[in-house]
């Protein structure tokens, strides 16, 4: 899964991992760096569901008018892959989003205790996660409109720390992902085609992070 966010990095620094050159660029955006996004808040997100690239804060968090249930933070690829499951259709076919961050964490148990690990890019260049959302133009930031990021299984030394991760993009496969001219039968290829786990590398790091209140730079750090 995909359960917290870095995004310790400034906006232009995502828009030129991808290249783009966005419409604004949240230059009066008050957030600054944070180190431990949890869903339910709103995360940077990159899009162009309006025709032009942009970069906004969405919530992170998925739950159509209709749905009863809490928001679903992450959509599971073989779910959105799959053509009977209709919860998705719409979010992929005119919904799809890039997430920028500087890594995740995941979790693992010793005894009663719940251990944080920070994965993040071995090349040091942000990553771009698929995502998709219900967003629409000039609506709320709300569960209705929110996202949820692609997850799909781990493999390798990964499954160690937990057995799902999100679907990473290199920069050409988000700018296709992102383009709302890309087919679903497409943007459903390139999401199994995602970045290798070899391409993370991993470390524990303070029990203190575990608290979504924790925002301190030292959140990263191994220990």
């Amino acid at each position: 899964m995909c359960g917290r966010i870095v995004q310790k990095s400034g906006p232009m620094v995502y828009m030129e991992t991808i290249r783009w050159n966005p419409a604004h660029i949240l230059a009066a955006d008050p957030t600054g760096p944070r180190y431990n996004v949890p869903p339910g808040t709103r995360p940077m997100v990159m899009h162009q569901l309006d025709r032009q690239p942009d970069i906004a804060r969405l919530f992170w968090g998925y739950a159509p008018a209709w749905f009863a249930r809490s928001p679903v933070s992450n959509a599971r690829i073989d779910t959105l892959l799959d053509p009977a499951k209709s919860f998705w259709r719409s979010a992929l076919a005119s919904g799809r989003v890039i997430v920028p961050a500087d890594g995740w964490f995941e979790w693992t148990r010793e005894g009663d205790a719940k251990v944080p690990w920070f994965i993040y890019p071995k090349d040091g260049q942000p990553l771009l996660m698929a995502a998709v959302s219900g967003w629409r133009p000039a609506a709320e930031p709300d569960k209705t409109h929110g996202m949820a990021i692609v997850t799909d299984d781990a493999a390798g030394g990964m499954i160690d720390i937990h057995d799902r991760r999100p679907v990473v993009l290199t920069a050409d496969a988000a700018q296709e992902w992102a383009d709302p001219s890309t087919t679903v039968s497409t943007a459903k290829a390139i999401m199994t085609a995602g970045r290798p786990e070899s391409a993370f590398s991993w470390h524990r790091v303070t029990v203190r992070m575990n608290s979504a209140r924790y925002q301190l730079p030292d959140a990263v750090e191994p220990i």
